[in-house]
């Protein structure tokens, strides 16, 4: 009998973090969100964290994008993820930061420590809903009292884009998987492991595939749309801040 393929699987391939690093250097749309997290990040730490040490655990860091971008920007930074292939990678880019391969889920890894920020980037929405339940409820007893968890959701389905492409995988490949995730579903998993939604921050507007379009045209609209708070729910990759609930965990 073989085992169930699982998400933690996917990344395992030898020339996995080679491949993933490219595309994110390379694709216009994805360089231009990034150029968006980055500026998301910027105003977060700003935010919740002016004069305060950070301690900083990326989960899921793939090739350290994330922890790259910060950990120039905090006191003491840690990095997880199970591929070694993309900490391969990862380990190119990173000189202040403990980088670890496990998988928080089971064993002792990280167990004790708390971190005041945890970021788990391009990893909830493409996990399957048991992996989801049992990552944000390890993250939710890592993450310090005072502590946020900053995750995104790269397909949100009130997205329009999205929500073509998800019709379009669905009419060509009608067995294939083509996740997605609402913000309902965000607040929900965030519920489940005693956090709350604290902030969105909206990431993703003017998607248009195969038409070339100025980076400096949509980051015009971009910042447009970004001025009504409303607009938060349409956006294509919305960044959410957490923060423990008053609540406690919901029932499951």
């Amino acid at each position: 009998m073989t085992r169930e393929y699982t998400y933690r699987d996917s990344h395992k391939a030898s020339d996995k973090g080679f491949v993933y690093d490219q595309h994110y250097d390379m694709v216009p749309w994805q360089v231009f969100c990034w150029s968006r997290e980055q500026k998301v990040l910027s105003e977060i730490l700003a935010k919740y964290y002016e004069r305060r040490d950070i301690h900083l655990l990326d989960f899921a860091c793939g090739t350290g994008r994330i922890t790259n971008f910060l950990e120039t920007r905090v006191t003491t930074s840690t990095a997880v993820d199970v591929s070694s292939s993309m900490l391969d990678v990862a380990r190119k880019k990173l000189f202040h930061t403990q980088i670890l391969e496990g998988d928080i889920t089971s064993g002792p890894l990280l167990k004790g420590e708390k971190f005041n920020l945890i970021t788990a980037f391009r990893f909830f929405l493409n996990a399957e809903p048991q992996l989801r339940l049992a990552v944000i409820k390890s993250l939710a007893e890592l993450l310090s009292e005072d502590g946020y968890l900053v995750f995104n959701n790269h397909r949100n389905f009130r997205s329009l884009w999205v929500k073509l492409l998800y019709m379009y995988n669905r009419i060509r490949h009608p067995e294939g998987l083509f996740n997605v995730m609402t913000l309902k579903q965000m607040r929900e998993l965030t519920a489940s492991a005693g956090l709350e939604i604290e902030a969105i921050y909206p990431v993703g507007f003017f998607h248009l595939p195969k038409i070339p379009v100025s980076q400096r045209l949509t980051d015009i609209i971009e910042d447009i749309c970004c001025k009504f708070k409303y607009m938060a729910q349409f956006s294509e990759s919305p960044i959410v801040v957490c923060k423990r609930s008053q609540n406690g965990p919901a029932n499951n």
